[in-house]
């Protein structure tokens, strides 16, 4: 109370003086909380000596823009414009539709069916795949005497064909599709047919066998896929990014899966680790002292990531340190000298062997060894190596930091 009070004797006092008050200066929700002859902005919350100026639509490149940042193609449609209105952008060649077969906002070529083949197929069969010979829907074959020409029943000169529609319930197309689209299809006298609808939630969707089925649930969640384009229940679907789906900064779509943005997905075994200090990765470890920092993520339970370093042979301490991400992490470290033997003389932890190599383990984010060799030879290189693991995993995509370094001069910070 006693603030408002202030700030109310202030605002008189400056009307008084017919001092100005700065633009800016102070925050509304109303009109009424500007000084007299200010106006609120909605667009920030703050009073000004002038009406907030309007919206400015964006354009078609600025929007285009913004949905490429989020990694959604654009190449036609009505998008926002961003003032509460939309804008058309972008249009189809010829031959080509806006939104064709379910994938919004982009050019293709729009599947036929039966009832939008032409002014509508009542019989035959019809390309489905864009004018692609090769897949069809069969659309049935005429009642009674009528005779299939260019997709419609037409009744041969001199034939009664009336006999077959007349008073019964046309069968067709319900005897091969399970269910219909919402326009339903031709029955193969004139008029359409709906067949019965789909139970237990499921969809009526074109199926790989080129006939309408009733199938499960055809959503990218029920199928498993989590982001990008795909098919499902037959039909193109896109399933939107990673972002868009709840996950969040640091995954990529592959596959139709999200995971972790990691140059080092694979280092998961010996056989098959990521060389970070060696030949093709610098020159920074041919030398006594040298360090290494990295940033890579575990992306699972059991996930491990080992990692290689070619070393200049040389009795010093070398210290590996994990930091950041939410995990527990297990840290393991050991060295081979270069004749490739075991060179792992001190552990500030404690030992154990992992696939016929002993390696210095410690359930902490800090892990320091000492390496000697009985035939060392100064100019030759070892190989380092460092394993990092959850000891409890706590989130998808965890993201840590590794510092790998050798220095002279420097105790290895545990006791042995």
């Amino acid at each position: 109370m006693r603030l408002r009070f202030a700030l109310v004797l202030g605002l008189v006092a400056l009307g008084g003086c017919d001092v100005a008050v700065p633009n800016g200066l102070f925050g509304c929700g109303q009109p009424t909380d500007c000084p007299s002859g200010y106006f609120c902005w909605t667009s920030d919350s703050r009073c000004y000596d002038s009406k907030e100026p309007g919206c400015v639509p964006k354009t078609c490149e600025q929007v285009i823009g913004d949905f490429a940042s989020l990694g959604i193609p654009i190449e036609c449609g009505s998008l926002p414009d961003g003032c509460d209105g939309s804008i058309e952008c972008g249009g189809c060649a010829e031959g080509s539709v806006c939104g064709a077969n379910g994938q919004n906002f982009i050019c293709g070529c729009e599947e036929n069916t039966c009832a939008n083949f032409g002014a509508g197929a009542e019989c035959g069969a019809v390309p489905t795949r864009c004018g692609g010979a090769e897949q069809a829907i069969f659309c049935g074959s005429c009642f009674g005497e009528h005779a299939c020409v260019d997709n419609e029943c037409v009744c041969p000169p001199g034939i009664n064909c009336d006999s077959g529609c007349d008073g019964g319930e046309p069968t067709y197309p319900c005897t091969t599709n399970e269910c219909s689209p919402p326009g339903g299809l031709p029955d193969g006298c004139g008029g359409i047919t709906h067949c019965p609808t789909c139970a237990n939630d499921e969809d009526c969707v074109l199926s790989g066998d080129l006939v309408f089925q009733c199938l499960g649930d055809c959503t990218c969640e029920a199928q498993g896929v989590e982001c990008g384009n795909t098919t499902i229940c037959g039909s193109p679907t896109l399933c939107g990014t990673c972002a868009d789906n709840g996950f969040d900064g640091g995954y990529h779509c592959e596959s139709g899966r999200c995971i972790c943005e990691d140059q080092f997905e694979y280092n998961d075994s010996l056989s098959n680790v990521s060389l970070i200090c060696g030949e093709g990765t610098g020159l920074n470890c041919m030398q006594d002292a040298w360090g290494v920092d990295l940033q890579a993520t575990l992306h699972h339970s059991r996930d491990i990531d080992i990692y290689a370093l070619q070393v200049l042979d040389s009795p010093t301490p070398i210290i590996a340190q994990a930091f950041g991400g939410l995990s527990t992490r297990v840290l393991s470290m050991t060295y081979l000298c270069p004749d490739g033997f075991e060179g792992l003389d001190k552990c500030s932890g404690s030992t154990e062997t992992i696939q016929g190599i002993k390696f210095c383990t410690d359930e902490e984010d800090v892990i320091g060894i000492e390496r000697r060799c009985e035939d060392g030879v100064s100019s030759a290189m070892g190989t380092v190596l460092v394993a990092v693991e959850a000891k409890e995993f706590r989130s998808d995509c965890d993201a840590y930091g590794l510092n790998i370094f050798a220095t002279f001069g420097s105790e290895i910070p545990v006791e042995f």
